[in-house]
């Protein structure tokens, strides 16, 4: 489960790189490569099943989305389809995130 919600955040990470491509590297477009980055470095720990690692990438998915969400609430550089997919996979990731929580560090073993 964690795994997946890792595939998650690469999708999104990925999602962030081509937002700031997009936008032509404007200021919120720079700001897009720090989450980039952040969702690289808790694949990392979710690929090795590190529970403390999905409470963090949950509670910054739950940001991640905020985020998000602002900024389509009015114009911007970034193009608003890359927005939309970054919520959804921000969104898809958080809820395999919570399932991954609610099961606990035996569901990896099995």
């Amino acid at each position: 489960m964690m795994r997946t919600a890792g595939v998650f955040l690469l999708i999104s990470a990925a999602l962030h790189v081509a937002g700031a491509i997009l936008s032509g590297f404007a200021p919120i477009g720079q700001f897009l490569l720090f989450p980039a980055v952040l969702y690289l470095a808790l694949y990392a720990g979710l690929a090795r099943g590190k529970l403390w690692v999905a409470w963090l990438a949950f509670i910054c998915m739950l940001g991640g989305m905020a985020g998000t969400i602002l900024e389509l609430s009015g114009p911007g550089p970034v193009p608003g389809w890359v927005l939309w997919a970054i919520l959804g996979t921000d969104f898809a990731a958080a809820i395999t995130l919570f399932a991954a929580i609610w099961a606990g560090p035996r569901a990896e073993k099995a």
